[in-house]
């Protein structure tokens, strides 16, 4: 790669921040609006760009919001992997990922209900792909390069750990009705 190739163009730092501020402004809308309700139009008013130019970087709401998840989704993944190390067990590696997903979404719930509820279904697809990123996040380093996967009996007694913490905080299973409502 030559220096001139490595130099980003005014052109494209300046793609770069529309799109930012297109998909800052998609969050509030949605936020706002709920996803139904939002539109591109007052997306492009609020990134304060022509309607057009919202084109130009998505094709469509749903765009939006998919690269909206994907930059949460990116980076949630990348706070796990940074704050592993490689001496971690699994429950250590889960307790990790908790930790920081409830950190994650309490710092902006708008976007947290906006992505965990209210919003379009992602599909098959991109649920196995993420669910493939976290089993890769729990295999550890071992000895001379090797890899250590998670054994059946790990994740079970990590199942039932998890059913152990999050027991007390079921109420569907004390009330006997629907939400903690009787």
């Amino acid at each position: 790669m030559t220096a001139e190739a490595a130099v980003e163009t005014r052109a494209k730092r300046r793609k770069r921040a529309t799109e930012a501020r297109l998909l800052t402004s998609a969050l509030e809308v949605f936020c706002a609006r709920g996803y139904d309700a939002a539109t591109t139009a007052e997306m492009a008013r609020t990134a304060d760009v022509a309607a057009g130019t919202f084109y130009l970087h998505f094709r469509d709401k749903r765009a939006a919001y998919e690269q909206l998840a994907r930059r949460a989704k990116h980076d949630l993944l990348e706070r796990w992997r940074a704050g592993m190390r490689p001496d971690m067990g699994i429950g250590d590696r889960v307790a990790l990922a908790l930790r920081l997903s409830a950190e994650f979404w309490l710092a902006d719930r708008g976007r947290a209900r906006l992505l965990l509820e209210g919003g379009p279904s992602f599909g098959s697809e991109g649920h196995l792909r993420f669910v493939d990123e976290i089993a890769a996040g729990l295999v550890r380093p071992g000895r001379g390069g090797g890899r250590i996967v998670p054994t059946r009996p790990e994740i079970e007694e990590l199942v039932r750990l998890v059913r152990r913490s999050l027991g007390p905080l079921d109420l569907t299973a004390r009330s006997g009705g629907r939400n903690g409502v009787r």
